[in-house]
This record gives structure tokens, sequence and C-alpha cells, in this order.
């Protein structure tokens, strides 16, 4: 998507969602990072395709392993602030790992829907999740949707957690 923040909708609610088997900041993370490359290709230094090799699940792994190893080297000052938006301890190398390839392949399948040059399972062009005929604008609105209830979602549970918190 040229605007990465919409991926963060869908994320942000299955993130609420899942959040004791995800880890909420890993996936949010992981849901944009791939726009990277396709930033660069946008804005003037790469040239190419804008979906490249980070949109194909064998690219979306790598980073999604980078992504992980990351998350979970990160010193405890900075795991201390991503502790204000975690619904859960989602901290185990399993769930950091786990959610980082969660955040990345969601990445690929929404931009899979959409885009003609992308291409997941990559060096095959074939791209089960293109439908001619899906409009921008139903999918764009679907993650701005998904973002609301997400935010909703998250304000609750976490309004929920943190008063069960400070009475007990």
């Amino acid at each position: 998507m040229p605007l990465t923040p919409f991926h963060l909708g869908p994320t942000l609610l299955l993130g609420v969602l899942l959040y004791r088997w995800l880890d909420l900041p890993t996936l949010l993370v992981g849901s944009v990072i791939v726009d990277v490359r396709a930033a660069l290709v946008v804005f003037g230094p790469f040239d190419g395709p804008v979906h490249g090799i980070l949109t194909t699940f064998a690219g979306g792994t790598m980073v999604a392993l980078m992504i992980g190893a990351v998350v979970f080297v990160l010193p405890q000052s900075v795991q201390s602030v991503l502790n204000y938006i975690r619904l859960a301890d989602t901290t185990s190398v399993s769930a950091i790992f786990r959610t980082a390839i969660v955040g990345v392949y969601s990445h690929i399948i929404l931009d899979s829907l959409l885009y003609t040059d992308t291409h997941p399972f990559y060096p095959s062009a074939w791209n089960p999740f293109f439908i001619d005929g899906v409009r921008f604008i139903p999918v764009y609105g679907g993650c701005a949707l998904a973002g609301v209830l997400g935010l909703i979602a998250f304000t609750v549970r976490y309004r929920r957690d943190h008063v069960a918190e400070r009475s007990a």
C-alpha cells in the first residue's frame, strides 16, 4: 500500500484480539517495515518495481527473522517502554518470532490483494490473492475501519487491565 499506515489497522485489531499469543509492538512493526524498500523505490534511491523481494514470503520471512532477533535483544530500558502497549507478557522467543511472521505476512497478503507487481511466491509470478476487480477504496476502507475498531478495543482492554492492576 502506498500509505503504509493502512497496514496498522488490521494488525492492531488482530493484535488486540489475539493479545495472549501475539506481541503487539512486534506485530505493528512487522506490518509496516516491509515498505522500507518500497519507499526507497518511490522516493528515488532504488530502481525496479515498487513491490520487490520484501513482499514475497521468502523475503518476508528473512525480514521477520531479523525483526524477531532485534526485538528479542532490545535492552531492558526499551522493553520497559514497549511494555506500555503490550497487553500481555508475550516476550517469549516463540511469541516474538511468531508475531513477526504474522505481521510481515499480513503486509504481504494485503499488498497481494491490490498490486499486480506483488509476487508472494517468488520466483513464481503466481499470486493467488490478487483478484481482478478488487478496488483500492474498499480495501483501504476496511483497513481504516479495522484501525478504528482496533483503537477502541485496545483502549477498552488497556483501561480494564490497568484499572484492575491499580485496584489489586
